[in-house]
């Protein structure tokens, strides 16, 4: 068996996580001019062109199956590939009326909310006709151990190919991603293995190549030790009404921002973009505290940024060439799949009512925070106990993830991608989490809110776009 084929420590902490009732797969939002989609004479959807377009470049990783053996027998691990049924994975739907962004997205909720079937490839796309102007919405679902936020950008850019019209900016090296070594900053982990190295993984001069990794090891943990005396000196974040158990039906907005703005913003108070992010959800917060009768001047929410581990390049790539069948050998795409991220946890001043001061406290935080890696949940032992106590955690109050997207126009089937968001998933007692997606030119924004606890995700909403008209960065 590939080694890519069995399940990483983290891969199988979803799994975990899953096992007590929270779903755990990533999805994505495209919004489609849809006319190449549709018949001409009778205006229905050319779905069977779809699926032939989709078999023909469907990666490996999503014509397999995953395998959970006995408790004892190993780890999970992905079955060979095999034929997928497509009529089971590529289905439609009309939106409902009014037909508006408000019924789309609520549709979204529905399709979302239910877990992915093991049986079956961890997948599943719904194509939604019946919006204005022509439009067609595309739903795609992947289970998390397929692959991170990064990594799900990789894989599916095999079903999309670059839009015909100029070259737009390239992306940003600060949106989203963390430095690697050689972005001068420090490194995130050991050295890697020179190429051409012998067997066993030692350079010629094996003595000095494994004290230099043992120094760099060292490193690491003390660094994550650190990290963890941080969380205990920070005590315990706020208790907050939209912080309880989540289990209500999902609500989602949207929210967008010009990426050339955000970007000039940000780089004028020495930030990046997830900066700027940070202080308009800490302006979403303040105005939703506020009428909830719940904030104070002193008020901090801290966030949890989901932070990648990979590449500088990884998702980056705008329609690269098509996957071939089944037989094929994996795609770079797939080899970067599973999950590879971190965790950092941001002080965000909620209790500060300048936004300009709130964004040069949030930069201030992050940079102080950038010479440490992430953290990352590691032994058995903490997984569970971190399954454990998710219900009930007091370290963080808000999860934000924010992926550096296509920076160029796609298509999917001949259809013009117009707009394209991530959508996130309420966990533990989390009753807010945000995305943030960037694509051509455009941050694509959405609050996934847990509507029981959170009716209210408008006034969330209205605040944080409140706070990007005031920052100039729409």
């Amino acid at each position: 068996m590939d080694a890519a084929d069995r399940l990483s420590a983290l891969d199988v902490t979803n799994l975990v996580v899953e096992s007590h009732g929270a779903p755990m797969h990533v999805a994505a939002l495209a919004v489609l001019g849809g006319a190449p989609l549709l018949d001409p004479s009778t205006g229905e959807l050319r779905l069977g062109a779809v699926r032939a377009l989709v078999g023909e470049r469907l990666p490996r990783r999503l014509r397999q199956r995953l395998v959970v053996p006995p408790r004892g027998r190993g780890r999970p691990h992905w079955a060979a590939p095999a034929a997928v049924d497509l009529t089971r994975h590529v289905r439609t739907q009309q939106v409902p009326a009014p037909a508006d962004e408000a019924a789309l997205l609520e549709l979204c909720c529905r399709l979302n909310e239910r877990p992915l079937d093991r049986r079956y490839p961890l997948w599943e796309m719904w194509l939604l006709t019946g919006l204005g102007e022509g439009r067609v919405a595309l739903l795609v679902r992947l289970h998390h151990v397929i692959a991170d936020g990064v990594a799900s950008l990789a894989l599916l850019s095999s079903l999309l190919d670059p839009a015909p019209v100029a070259s737009a900016a390239p992306p940003d090296p600060g949106q989203g991603a963390e430095p690697r070594p050689g972005d001068g900053e420090a490194g995130s982990r050991p050295p890697a293995v020179p190429a051409g190295a012998p067997p066993g993984g030692r350079a010629p001069a094996g003595r000095a190549s494994l004290a230099r990794w043992g120094a760099a090891a060292a490193g690491l943990t003390a660094a994550r030790v650190a990290q963890v005396a941080d969380l205990v000196r920070a005590g315990r974040a706020p208790a907050l009404s939209f912080n309880r158990p989540v289990g209500g039906p999902t609500r989602i907005v949207l929210a967008r921002a010009d990426l050339a703005r955000t970007k000039a913003v940000a780089h004028a108070h020495g930030g990046k973009v997830n900066d700027v992010v940070l202080a308009a959800v800490g302006g979403g917060a303040r105005r939703l505290l506020a009428e909830r009768g719940e904030l104070t001047d002193e008020l901090t929410l801290r966030v949890s940024v989901i932070a990648s581990l990979r590449g500088p390049t990884a998702g980056a790539t705008a329609g690269p060439a098509p996957v071939a069948g089944a037989a094929g050998p994996p795609s770079s795409a797939e080899t970067a799949g599973g999950n590879r991220t971190g965790v950092r946890v941001i002080p965000v001043p909620v209790g500060e009512p300048d936004p300009v001061r709130r964004l040069e406290r949030v930069v201030a935080s992050t940079a102080a925070q950038r010479s440490r890696p992430p953290m990352q949940p590691g032994g058995r032992l903490l997984r569970h106990g971190m399954v454990a106590v998710m219900r009930r955690q007091r370290m963080v109050n808000l999860l934000l993830t924010n992926l550096p997207g296509p920076p160029e126009p796609l298509m999917f089937a001949g259809a013009p991608v117009l707009e394209l968001f991530q959508l996130g998933q309420n966990q533990g007692n989390l009753g807010i989490s945000v995305g943030v997606l960037s694509y051509a030119g455009t941050l694509g924004i959405d609050v996934v809110a847990d509507a029981r606890l959170v009716p209210d995700v408008d006034v969330f909403a209205a605040g944080l776009t409140e706070t990007l008209d005031a920052l100039g960065a729409r």
